[in-house]
């Protein structure tokens, strides 16, 4: 069964002003394909390099927040770190009642109710992990108004441990996660380039991931495939790009890299989501 990711609805359910940060050199990309010996087995994927930036996020059409990120660290132990901020109107559709056609309500429309309110999320993030993608730690905190919860994942090898915090109290629970499991939480859309690295462009094909959702507490199989290359419009600039589909057994998230393979657009078309890197 695979993770049922839950993107920007989520952030309905529960009960830190951003900086743009600087340009910098993106990661490295992997080595150019060599032919290997019979029954050589070809080098790990690893992580190497630093980066940061911006994503904008748009909401059907909308654009609703941004999300900076920074990523970084020594040769064997990386930190990925965010802040993202998302004003969402919370507008709750009328429907007519039962004994009323469409037309005829529309020819007596409800009585008029106060402008909904945008509600503005703020949602931090960071995750420490080795260059062979392993996770050791992950915290995310979650702002909305006077309302606060956050999550705190200690990854071990036998059973990881996940505690939630809210003005409710605190939430400890266990699981079982592979080491190398990758985390894809909701609204941390960094999380999907750190996944794009760990895609092996010589293999190719159909690759699978174990993956977690923490603020969710779900886990199970994805699969990431590559799409081919396509014209992409981003700002009304055209840029050939490298599409991946990413498969959550739920829905689908399409993701495009430049030549650098750096992450340039990601879109989630069940959530009506687009995030376009700055």
């Amino acid at each position: 069964m695979g993770v049922r990711l839950i993107i920007l609805l989520a952030l309905l359910l529960f009960p830190h002003p951003c900086r743009l940060l600087a340009a910098a050199p993106p990661l490295q990309a992997q080595q150019e394909c060599e032919e290997l010996e019979e029954d050589e087995e070809p080098p790990p994927i690893t992580y190497s390099g630093r980066e940061l930036g911006r994503f904008r996020i748009f909401f059907a059409g909308e654009e609703i927040g941004h999300e900076d990120f920074d990523i970084s660290g020594s040769a064997n132990r990386i930190k990925a770190s965010s802040r993202t901020q998302l004003t969402i109107t919370r507008d709750d559709p009328v429907e007519p009642p039962e004994y009323l056609d469409e037309e005829d309500y529309e020819e007596f429309p409800p009585p008029d109710r106060p402008p909904a309110e945008p509600v503005t999320f703020r949602i931090q993030s960071t995750l420490r992990f080795n260059d062979l993608f392993e996770p050791e730690d992950y915290e995310v905190v979650q702002d909305a108004g006077p309302n606060r919860m956050s999550a705190k994942v200690r990854f071990l090898p036998d059973r990881s441990r996940v505690s939630y915090i809210s003005d409710e109290g605190v939430d400890r629970k266990r699981i079982e996660l592979k080491k190398d499991v990758t985390v894809l939480d909701d609204n941390v859309f960094h999380h999907y380039l750190i996944l794009s690295k760990r895609y092996d462009l010589c293999r190719g094909g159909l690759q699978e991931f174990s993956a977690f959702v923490p603020q969710q507490f779900l886990a199970g199989g994805i699969s990431v495939s590559e799409v081919g290359k396509e014209e992409v419009e981003i700002e009304d600039q055209p840029q050939w790009l490298r599409r991946f589909l990413v498969d959550t057994g739920e829905f689908k998230v399409n993701f495009w890299l430049d030549s650098d393979l750096k992450l340039k657009k990601l879109t989630i078309p069940d959530s009506e989501v687009e995030v376009f890197r700055e």
